[in-house]
């Protein structure tokens, strides 16, 4: 059961099914003019490279702060989606306050699209504010995008390095050897001479003839 719920073998049993699912949809797809489409299908083969955390120190060490920091970047995404949300909402009614004839804000959705950008601090610039009031609203979605984003840092950095340091150290331990005492621990059992266990057996059978007689 845990070979069949080891993230591995999970990854490379997708991988080797989405080969075979592409090959059926494209000979069951194989009269519409759009079939390529289907070849997204083999996209799923490059998840193949996660098996190379056993030999990569570094992926394992990333995976292992990730795992750490569950809590921190819950968190994390559960701030950007909230501020997201009421960023895209403040700014599509602020653009809507005063005369804007060249309004890029149609529609909440697409302030989704521009929250996300502002507060991860991308910026594309395909989509901007034109009033003062949206202005601001950018203005306060940036800044809270970076206090956001910046919060949680800290940890996971010490997550991370808390990893290396312990990686770095089994690194420098020694192989383990047969533990050899010295010589001068080494105790000599005192050998015993030859005839000292058939003297011993002689003696005994001579008392007991003599015990018979």
């Amino acid at each position: 059961m845990e070979f069949m719920t080891a993230p591995i073998n999970i990854i490379d049993f997708i991988a080797t099914m989405s080969f075979y699912s592409d090959m059926l949809l494209q000979r069951l797809a194989s009269d519409l003019e759009k079939a390529d489409i289907l070849d997204f299908f083999s996209i799923i083969r490059i998840f193949r490279l996660f098996k190379l955390t056993r030999h990569s120190r570094g992926l394992k060490i990333l995976i292992h702060t990730f795992q750490a920091s569950a809590k921190e970047l819950f968190l994390l995404v559960f701030f950007l989606v909230l501020g997201i949300v009421i960023f895209a909402s403040l700014v599509y009614y602020a653009e809507r306050l005063q005369a804007n004839p060249n309004n890029d804000f149609t529609s909440i959705p697409e302030g989704l699209w521009w929250a996300i950008v502002t507060m991860t601090t991308v910026g594309y610039g395909d989509m901007v504010p034109r009033t003062y009031v949206g202005m601001l609203v950018g203005a306060l979605c940036a800044l809270a995008g970076v206090l956001t984003i910046a919060l949680p840092v800290p940890v996971i950095v010490s997550n991370f390095t808390m990893f290396y340091s312990h990686t770095q150290a089994r690194e420098k331990l020694p192989k383990q050897r047969r533990r050899v005492l010295p010589m001068e621990q080494v105790r000599v059992r005192p050998l015993r001479p030859a005839g000292a266990a058939g003297g011993g057996l002689h003696h005994r059978r001579m008392n007991a003839i003599k015990h018979h007689h």
